[in-house]
C-alpha cells in the first residue's frame, strides 16, 4: 500500500516537472530536459524521494443541534401564604426571567402560593388586578362561548392570563374607560401569576394572608369613613366640629395596623390636612368674632362702620394677590397708553357681573388655585373669588352681592373672580 502511495506521488511530481519546465531553457543553454522518469523514482529509496504533499480533507462545519428546553410543567401544591423577603421583588407574567413585569412587591407583603413551576412559585392574582374580556363574550353576566381570552389590558394585542368557559359568571363587570368595546373585571381563580422561589418564604396556611387582608379592608374602611366625616365635620361652623373623632379615626390606623406602612403615612398625611383645615377654621372663627365685637362697638358709639367691619382692611391674603394683578394692569398699559391703575380698574367695572352668596374660605392645598375664597348659592358653586381691594375674610359666612370682574380660572371646576366692591 505504502509503495502504491509512493509511485502515485512520485508521478505527480513527474508531471510538476514537466509543466514546470515546458517553457524554461536549462541552465548549460541547452533546451534538454533532465532525464527523470517515473520508472526512476519508484526504484529511488522511500526516504530519499521528496515528500509528497497531502492535501488534507476540508469538511463542512458542523452545525450544533439546535438546544432543546424541557418543557417544566406547573404542578399544584397546597395552597398556602409566602412572604416576601426582598425590596422590590418582581412578579411577573410567565415563569421566566425575560417575561413582563407585572408589579414589584414590597418586603413581608404576603402573597397566595397555589404551585410551582421550575424555580418559581405561581401565585394568585394580588388585589386590586385588573383583566378584561371582549363585551360580545358576555351577556347578562355570563359567558357566551368556550375558552374566552381573559387579557391584562383591554386590547387583542394584550397577554392572555386566563380563559373563561360558557355558563361562568362575571361579577359586577364594568366598562372599561380606555375601551368602551372590553369589560373591565376581577381575574378569574386560575389566573396565575410567577414568582423566583428564593425570594419568597413560608408564612403559614392560606388562612394568614386572608386574614392580613381583611385588617387591611378594616384600616382602609376607617380611613375612608374618617375622610368622609371629616368633610361633613369641615362644612359645620367651628363650635360644631367634632375634632376628636376625626383624630380618633386616623389615629386607629396609625397605632393599630403598623403592618400596614402604606396606609399608616395614609392616615398621617390626612390627619395633617385635617389638623391644617380645622386650625384655619379656628382662626376664621376668632377673627369672625373679634369683627362682631368691633361692630358691636362701633354701633353703640354711633362710629362709621366701615372702619371696623375690616372690608378695607389689607391682609396677608390680599397682598398675594398683588403681582398678579400689577402684572395684568401692565399688559393692560402697553396697549392703552400707559394709563393709570384706576382707570385700569374704572374699565374693569364696565365689564363687571354682579354675583351673589355666602363667601367662604377656600382651603385646600393646591398649586395656582384661582382664589382664596368659594361664593355658594344655596350650595352651588358661583366661582372663585380674591381681590386686592375687599377683605373678603371679613365675609366670610355673609351672604353677600359682590361687582367683580372675570378672572383665569386655571383650568379649574368653576369660574374665578375679582371682586371690585361689595354691595
Amino acid at each position: 500500500m505504502s509503495k502504491f502511495f509512493t509511485y502515485v506521488c512520485a508521478s505527480l511530481c513527474a508531471s510538476s516537472l514537466s509543466i514546470a519546465y515546458a517553457d524554461a531553457p536549462m541552465e548549460d543553454g541547452s533546451d534538454a530536459l533532465p532525464e527523470f522518469s517515473t520508472i526512476e523514482a519508484i526504484q529511488m529509496p522511500i526516504e530519499e524521494t521528496a515528500p509528497a504533499t497531502i492535501i488534507p480533507f476540508i469538511s463542512e462545519p458542523k452545525v450544533s443541534p439546535k438546544k432543546v428546553v424541557e418543557k417544566v410543567p406547573e404542578v399544584s401544591v397546597n395552597p398556602f401564604t409566602g412572604k416576601i423577603k426582598g425590596r422590590k421583588v418582581r412578579m411577573r407574567l410567565r415563569p421566566d426571567l425575560d417575561s413582563r413585569i407585572m408589579k414589584e412587591l414590597s418586603k413581608n407583603e404576603l402573597v397566595t402560593i397555589v404551585g410551582e413551576k421550575g424555580d418559581f412559585w405561581a401565585v394568585q392574582a394580588p388585589a386590586g388586578t385588573k383583566a378584561y374580556v371582549f363585551r360580545s363574550f358576555i351577556l347578562d353576566n355570563i359567558v357566551e362561548g368556550n375558552r374566552v381570552n381573559v387579557r391584562l389590558e383591554p386590547s387583542l394585542d394584550a397577554p392572555i392570563i386566563a380563559h373563561l368557559n360558557s355558563g361562568d359568571k362575571i361579577e359586577n363587570p364594568s366598562i372599561s374607560p380606555v375601551n368602551p368595546k372590553w369589560f373591565e373585571i376581577a381575574p378569574p381563580a386560575s389566573a396565575r401569576f410567577y414568582i423566583a422561589k428564593e425570594y419568597v418564604e413560608y408564612a403559614g396556611g392560606p388562612e394568614v394572608k386572608e386574614q392580613m387582608d381583611r385588617r387591611q379592608g378594616a384600616a382602609e374602611q376607617i380611613i375612608d369613613a374618617t375622610q368622609m366625616i371629616s368633610k361633613i365635620e369641615l362644612r359645620k361652623s367651628f363650635e360644631e366640629i367634632d375634632f376628636d373623632r376625626i383624630v380618633k379615626g386616623y389615629n386607629t390606623v396609625i397605632n393599630d395596623f403598623s403592618e400596614f406602612p402604606e396606609l399608616v403615612e395614609h392616615a398621617k398625611e390626612a390627619l395633617a390636612i385635617f389638623q391644617e383645615e380645622y386650625l384655619q377654621k379656628r382662626i376664621n372663627h376668632l377673627e369672625a368674632q373679634a369683627n362682631e365685637q368691633i361692630a358691636a362697638e362701633a354701633n353703640s358709639s354711633h362710629v362709621d362702620l366701615e372702619k371696623f367691619t375690616n372690608i378695607s382692611m389689607i391682609t396677608d391674603k390680599m397682598k398675594h394677590w398683588e403681582p398678579i394683578e400689577e402684572a395684568l394692569y401692565l399688559s393692560w398699559a402697553n396697549i392703552n397708553d400707559n394709563k393709570t391703575q384706576r382707570d385700569y380698574y374704572e374699565e374693569q367695572k364696565l365689564g363687571s357681573v354682579e354675583i351673589a352668596g355666602i363667601v367662604e374660605p377656600y382651603l385646600s392645598p393646591v398649586k395656582s388655585k384661582p382664589g382664596d375664597f368659594i361664593l355658594r348659592d344655596k350650595e352651588i358653586p358661583v366661582g372663585y373669588v380674591y381681590s386686592t381691594q375687599v377683605n373678603l375674610q371679613s365675609l366670610v359666612g355673609k351672604h353677600v352681592k359682590l361687582v367683580a370682574a372675570p378672572r383665569p380660572n386655571n383650568n379649574f371646576a368653576f369660574p374665578a373672580y375679582y371682586v371690585l366692591s361689595v354691595e
